[in-house]
């Protein structure tokens, strides 16, 4: 930082007194009357030119058209910009006055992202440090480096430094940072130093302990930034991240801005803003003055929802002028972006742009980034390693001025690296984002997905993480897709959809199909993207308990598949195998085993003997054959394709465990309970091993129950009792008291096995 300013001129100053007292001394020697009068006349002469040289040097630098010196900014706190209350920020506040009262030689640093009440914070702070008696407490803008300078010369001034001081701490000199720690050095011990919105590092120079900021054991450094990171602060800074406000406090200071209104209402506003203090100040105070458009809280959210979010949260301050465009949420992320692009990373704008239109406040996958649509939005380099660098730079970028979070998730094992971002960033990125994001948005879903089956338990972690983007996508992204985009994300939807019913969530695979479907209407209604939807809704329907329902929805998408002139032969095959499937679960097995025998013969010519769809209708089979009064060809074709399933899928697939339990079905239903008694504590420890005992797919395929069962058969109930008993809290848990698995159980434990309806087995 060099600002510099022309110096005093305090020489002309000393001429004038030097000539005073000589005329004084004169008199005093009792100089005769000639001599006295000479000094006199030369006296007033020499008077006489400085009083017209001294005006005249004075605005010489005006009239040449050179600055006299930078205009003085105000170095004064905001601290009419205080709130009343500062709401849920107790504990930070308490922790910074006891560092205000015992710096330790440590500079503090709030950080956190635009809006989220750092300067409010640190207003609190100064407030108190500025009422104690004998010390003091200094406010400096970092916004510019000369708001920096002006605050650094008016401190130092305080301290005593001279004109020629301010001169070389203007110039930003080396030799200047050590003066300006050297005037700091003689203020009284206790002091607060406030240094707000250091956002651009480079002003306020070197951070390793050489520059203007460096730690004291006298006085406290405190300063605010949306840098978050602790890595450029080093190691004599303390940062204290701010994150959103609780609800509770985030509903109060909407209260207290409003003037009263329904804490429910205003807890709803509060999520609905996520707790952001500058968001929540802007909505109290849009509601709360004279001639507001919004009657109540409740009023303003519906606005938020109906209409344009960032647009909304714009305070018009009618005579008091345009508001700091800091104060301006969607604008103060701009501000943030627009830094990252002066530090060399522009694309850390389209990288934000893309990660909007996923669902905000929610994990993003970093490997989800990992595609060429990424690649080319963001212009990378053209080679790997290249392209890894340039999208951790931008997610670098975006996370060090707390526009994105970094997370970490932890499913079965591994460990998956993830990018958040908070809902009015989401929001107010999402509104600058062209055609172009939202395209990438889908084809890196798309990409991350492709290797899905859904049968596969490998991939359950991911499509459960990627499903509610998929939503968001489908809610916010459809005006900017073409169809091919469109297609692709709806066959993706379906294939999360299936994920979901072979996970055993079975509501959640309902509520995306019908999600879904409801925003096909640019699509006609043979259209196979459709197709495939109402495949899957139906499948979902079935597997939560109504299979009279499933049969007839399946039936009619079937009927739409063979009107077609050449309908695509995999995707017939697989509603024909659901088809008669849910055919038997209502009753008729008989017609069941005839359907599944053909489907698998299909299959098996166009998919080969081993593929895992081939398998499947098998073990279907095989389970219609032991239906039909076959058990002894039904349980050696059970055999047959667990030895099959293994070799292909490997030992532990979940699909390998399902023709177990299938199997073990059949012994308890033929009263073979000491065998499927061993079956099923394999099957049940499988399960757990692999999912996890509270996943949804090892308690709804009730692998327990049928234990429970096995082990009522042989005359075993206490123990059958404590094991149902706990299967039946963990599912109402899960699931709720009317969902089939849990009605099951609970029939069970009441000795009605069966009636229910669920006395046969899921296996799909």
């Amino acid at each position: 930082m060099a600002i510099h300013l022309s110096s005093r001129q305090p020489r002309l100053r000393l001429i004038g007194g030097a000539l005073f007292v000589a005329a004084v001394v004169a008199a005093a020697l009792a100089l005769d009357a000639t001599v006295v009068a000479t000094v006199t006349t030369a006296l007033g002469a020499v008077a006489g030119v400085l009083g017209a040289w001294l005006p005249l040097r004075q605005r010489t630098p005006q009239a040449e058209g050179v600055a006299a010196g930078p205009p003085r900014r105000s170095v004064t706190a905001p601290t009419g910009d205080a709130p009343r209350v500062l709401h849920g920020r107790e504990t930070e506040l308490a922790r910074l006055r006891s560092a205000l009262a015992r710096p330790g030689g440590r500079f503090r640093v709030l950080a956190g992202l635009g809006g989220v009440g750092k300067s409010a914070l640190a207003l609190a702070l100064y407030e108190h440090a500025a009422a104690r008696r004998g010390r003091s407490a200094w406010w400096i803008s970092a916004r510019t480096p000369e708001t920096f300078a002006d605050g650094i010369v008016h401190v130092a001034e305080t301290l005593g430094a001279t004109p020629a001081d301010a001169d070389e701490l203007r110039a930003g000199t080396a030799r200047a940072r050590d003066l300006w720690w050297e005037l700091l050095s003689r203020a009284r011990r206790g002091w607060l130093l406030v240094i707000d919105d250091a956002d651009e590092l480079r002003v306020l120079g070197a951070l390793d302990g050489t520059g203007w900021l460096r730690p004291s054991g006298r006085g406290l450094v405190l300063v605010t930034s949306r840098i978050s990171s602790p890595h450029p602060w080093g190691r004599a800074a303390e940062v204290i991240r701010l994150g959103p406000l609780a609800e509770g406090p985030a509903a109060q200071m909407l209260l207290d801005l409003t003037g009263g209104g329904s804490e429910a209402a205003a807890r709803r506003l509060a999520r609905r803003l996520g707790g952001l203090p500058l968001a929540l100040k802007v909505a109290g105070s849009d509601i709360g003055w004279e001639f507001s458009r919004w009657e109540s809280l409740a009023e303003y959210e519906s606005a938020l929802d109906a209409g344009d979010v960032t647009g909304l949260l714009h305070v018009d301050r009618g005579v008091g002028g345009p508001p700091d465009p800091r104060q301006v949420p969607a604008t103060t992320f701009e501000i943030s972006l627009a830094s990252l692009t002066g530090e060399g990373l522009p694309h850390a704008t389209p990288l934000l742009r893309l990660l909007s239109c996923y669902a905000p406040n929610l994990p993003i996958p970093v490997d989800l980034l990992a595609c060429e649509a990424v690649d080319a939005l963001l212009g990378g380099p053209a080679d790997e390693a290249g392209r890894q660098r340039h999208l951790h730079t931008a997610l670098r970028g975006l996370a060090q001025l707390s526009l994105v979070a970094e997370g970490h998730l932890e499913r079965h094992g591994t460990r998956i690296r993830t990018a958040s971002l908070h809902p009015l960033v989401s929001e107010a990125s999402r509104s600058r984002a062209a055609g172009a994001p939202h395209q990438a948005a889908v084809e890196a879903v798309v990409a991350a997905l492709a290797p899905l089956r859904s049968d596969d338990s490998r991939t359950w972690p991911l499509a459960a993480i990627v499903s509610p983007h998929v939503r968001q996508l489908l809610d916010t992204s459809l005006a900017y897709l073409d169809d091919e985009h469109l297609t692709a994300l709806l066959d993706v939807a379906a294939r999360l959809v299936a994920a979901a019913a072979w996970s055993g969530a079975a509501d959640a695979s309902g509520q995306l199909a019908s999600h879904a479907l409801a925003r096909t209407t640019p699509l006609d209604e043979d259209h196979p993207a459709r197709l495939n939807l109402r495949a899957e809704l139906a499948w979902a329907t079935g597997r939560n308990g109504d299979w009279d329902t499933a049969h007839t929805m399946l039936a009619s998408v079937l009927r739409t598949w063979e009107s077609q002139a050449d309908p695509p032969p995999l995707p017939v095959l697989d509603v024909r195998h659901k088809l008669a499937w849910s055919i038997g679960r209502t009753g008729d097995w008989e017609s069941a085993r005839a359907r599944l025998t053909a489907v698998g013969e299909a299959r098996r010519r166009l998919l080969g003997a081993d593929h895992p769809d081939t398998l499947h209708t098998r073990c279907c089979l095989a389970w219609a054959t032991w239906r039909t009064g076959s058990p002894a060809e039904a349980e050696a074709e059970y055999r047959s394709v667990i030895a099959d399933r293994r070799a292909v899928l490997g030992d532990d697939h979940v699909e390998v465990l399902d023709a177990y339990h299938s199997l073990a079905e059949g012994y308890v239903l033929d009263n073979r309970h000491e065998e499927a008694e061993a079956v099923l504590r394999t099957v049940v420890a499988a399960r757990a091993r692999l999912l996890g005992p509270d996943h949804p797919e090892t308690l709804d395929n009730c692998p327990r129950y049928w234990l429970g069962r096995a082990l009522q058969g042989q005359g075993r109930h206490a123990e059958a009792a404590d094991l149902l008993e706990r299967l039946l809290r963990e599912q109402t848990r899960w699931f709720g008291v009317d969902h089939p698995a849990t009605a099951a159980t609970r029939a069970c434990l009441t000795g009605r096995p069966g009636t229910t309806g669920t006395d046969t087995t899921d296996a799909r």
